[in-house]
């Protein structure tokens, strides 16, 4: 049996009754609440909210100053011989104090970077009294200043001189170009150094460069401890920083074959002549 409804009570279909009856569910809207710009976060602590696309906005249209250029290098102050040493002589002093006869590559290629990196601002230096070098024919040589921890040595080449290939075996080198060009090639013998080996020496070219005005040429005693130059056609002039690491020794010359063309790194043959 199904029960009546109550009499008097009008039954409305159940889909009129959803189409009709209000419901208390809030309409959307699009409109966000204001947002106060201040708010206190703690008492007495008041933050100020900023839009980040507003902020975005006032870099983008904030006037600009000009912007800092860098010199040229050639607009860069040149230094005198007396203004590098100010400069270098309290670092250098320091980084040999750490280094030893032989010393480790990282080491050692530090320090001479760190004269490098002084060196390059040299102007010109003035020539002091120079003197025939045994070194090849029109090479010339002399001391600029001598003390702790380097000598600054400076040459001259005569156009077309040549300057043998030797090794260093005791003192490293920073060579700095002052005027004119000169070919520089570095090499290193493939097995650990012995100048008294007789026979035949395996040896690569690490670099060959052109050296010019301000240009560089670093020579260690770790690697690519061998060097030879030869003056362009209105010779050459420069310094060699030199830092002596052990005991004097005789200079030891390497007698080269080496092809024309022989790309860096390839296998040489070499003999070593002392003098």
């Amino acid at each position: 049996m199904h029960a009546s409804p109550t009499r008097g009570a009008a039954v409305r279909p159940r889909d009129e009754i959803r189409s009709q009856d209000p419901v208390d569910t809030p309409e959307p809207s699009n409109t966000a609440e204001p947002v106060d710009p201040e708010a206190e976060v703690e008492p007495g602590v008041v933050v100020r909210r900023r839009s980040f696309f507003g902020l975005c906005a006032a870099a983008l249209l904030a006037p600009r100053g000009p912007r800092a250029r860098l010199p040229r290098p050639e607009e860069e102050p040149r230094l005198t011989l007396d203004e590098f040493l100010d400069e270098v002589l309290p670092v250098a002093r320091e980084l040999r104090a750490g280094l030893a006869a032989r010393p480790v590559r990282a080491a050692e290629d530090r320090y001479l970077h760190v004269l490098a990196a002084h060196a390059v601002r040299l102007g010109d230096v003035a020539v002091p009294e120079l003197r025939a070098s045994s070194q090849g024919d029109g090479v010339e040589i002399g001391a600029s200043w001598a003390g702790d921890p380097f000598v600054v040595l400076h040459w001259r080449l005569r156009p077309g001189a040549r300057v043998s290939i030797h090794a260093h075996t005791y003192g490293n080198v920073c060579t700095v170009g002052l005027e004119g060009r000169a070919v520089v090639r570095n090499y290193e013998t493939v097995e650990p150094l012995d100048t008294s080996a007789e026979g035949p020496v395996a040896v690569r070219r690490t670099a060959e460069q052109v050296l010019d005005p301000h240009g560089i040429n670093l020579v260690p005693l770790s690697h690519g401890f061998c060097h030879g130059l030869e003056a362009g056609p209105d010779g050459a002039r420069g310094l060699d920083i030199t830092t002596r690491l052990g005991e004097r020794a005789p200079t030891p010359y390497l007698e080269l074959d080496e092809p024309a063309g022989a790309p860096a790194g390839a296998p040489l043959r070499g003999r070593w002549r002392l003098e």
